[in-house]
């Protein structure tokens, strides 16, 4: 019996290294890649749009009972662009009263910025459905704007994004998506603190590199511009933008305006190159309960590991599936950890004996776990300068503390989601409505910057 668990305690080591080797990859690209030598070739001056140079732009927010954050989300966001051609379009359900109320207050209080679009089925349907809503009733009206952004009712909206959407948008792109950080949660919970590294972390790097190597770019759900162009072509095509009855139709999206030969940019524009500090950037707020996480990131993986795998396939060119392994990957990765932990304590305990393992795997077994180390050393020195670059600081402390929590929400998670594709929880067996989480605002929108 000792035998074998040491195999397999090799084999998980070395599926371990498989994944960490594919890591280091998209880390040694991203070195040699400059942000700003991937954007247009006259990059816009984010720090102080005109509104001479912005068309007209609807900010797309698809709301299902935000009473509590809308109005401060509105009344904040307007005060931070000062843009007149940057109009909000509030999605809302007739029978969710409260949402309804504070929606009419806000276009009632700024009539100029601020559109309500009433939902003509009742809530909740699903995400997809209200902003396909939205879109159908908005761009059947004449004076439609030349560009949508998704946002939620919980996102700081950067004013300097519009400078960014527009200047992609006149070198060909048609579909734009901007980093998306968590606002700095070191004090709200460690939980709300794993989305500082985890998000510094991928759209400091992986987005970058799948920029540059003309890969898919997924949509992150806020953040996404796309022209009217790409708009009109899928309701000219399919008769809708986002997939209904989805749980990820905005990574769908992404994928499926790249099929459709549309160009495809994700934006990671500094404000400060000598430092690569100051990103123009989306920034919100993101759970900061056990609970709440793990439920938003089951939604997250059963959405991108199943539902996009059975809906998208493999399908595109090389960067393309390379990506889309990188992306669904997690469906197995986040398992081994937790038991490579196990197999370690399994020895640590003396339950099992080292000397057991076969003669001719100590070798490969000795060069296999020096290879973990070095890649979790790699990992912990990545997820620290990626902190730095978005938040500058170097949480060393910090960010070795909240691994473990971000080990097991996501251990968690894709444990959730398995038992959803197997059928055995209510995702499985019940129609996809919208599944939320709590949102929360900082007290002062105006200072949020990180």
């Amino acid at each position: 019996m000792d035998a074998l668990i040491l195999t397999l305690m090799l084999f998980i080591s070395i599926l371990i290294n498989v994944s960490s080797f594919d890591d280091a990859f998209v880390d040694l690209l991203s070195v040699g890649i400059i942000r700003g030598n991937f954007g247009p070739p006259e990059d816009p001056s984010p720090e102080k749009p005109t509104s001479s140079a912005i068309p007209d732009i609807g900010v797309f927010v698809a709301n299902w009972q935000e009473e509590d954050v809308l109005g401060r989300m509105v009344e904040g966001n307007l005060a931070r662009i000062p843009i007149s051609s940057v109009k909000l379009y509030l999605g809302v359900y007739p029978n969710d009263t409260g949402t309804l109320a504070v929606a009419e207050a806000m276009a009632a209080q700024y009539p100029d910025r601020v559109r309500v679009i009433v939902n003509s089925m009742e809530g909740p349907t699903s995400k997809g459905q209200m902003l396909n809503e939205m879109f159908r009733q908005v761009y059947a009206r004449p004076g439609a704007p030349e560009m949508a952004v998704l946002h939620d009712s919980e996102d700081i909206i950067d004013p300097r994004t519009f400078g960014v959407y527009t200047a992609y948008a006149r070198e060909g792109y048609d579909f734009i998506q901007v980093p998306v950080f968590s606002l700095n949660s070191i004090k709200r919970s460690k939980v709300a603190a794993t989305y500082m590294d985890e998000f510094a972390e991928r759209h400091t790097r992986e987005m970058v590199v799948r920029h540059a190597v003309g890969a898919m770019i997924p949509s992150a759900g806020v953040g996404t511009c796309m022209t009217r162009r790409l708009l009109e072509h899928f309701v000219r095509e399919r008769g809708f933008v986002l997939a209904n009855g989805c749980v990820t139709e905005d990574y769908i999206l992404g994928v499926e305006a790249k099929r459709a030969g549309f160009r495809s940019a994700f934006a990671a524009v500094s404000a400060d190159e000598l430092r690569g500090l100051d990103f123009v950037a989306t920034r919100e707020y993101f759970p900061k309960s056990f609970s709440a996480s793990v439920k938003q990131k089951t939604r997250w993986v059963y959405g991108i590991n199943f539902e996009a795998t059975h809906k998208l396939g493999w399908g595109g060119d090389f960067w393309d599936k390379y990506f889309f392994m990188r992306d669904r990957k997690g469906a197995i990765t986040n398992f081994l950890p937790p038991i490579s932990l196990v197999f370690w304590v399994l020895l640590a305990f003396e339950v099992v004996d080292i000397e057991q393992m076969p003669l001719d795997l100590v070798p490969i077994f000795q060069v296999s776990i020096f290879l973990n180390m070095l890649a979790l050393g790699l990992r912990y020195l990545m997820r620290v300068i990626c902190c730095r670059d978005v938040y500058g600081i170097n949480d060393f402390i910090g960010v070795a503390v909240r691994w473990p929590v971000s080990l097991t929400v996501n251990m968690l998670a894709v444990w959730r989601a398995w038992k959803t594709y197997v059928g055995e929880s209510e995702y499985a067996t019940k129609p996809i409505v919208w599944s939320k989480t709590e949102h929360e605002l900082p007290d002062d929108l105006m200072s949020a910057r990180r």
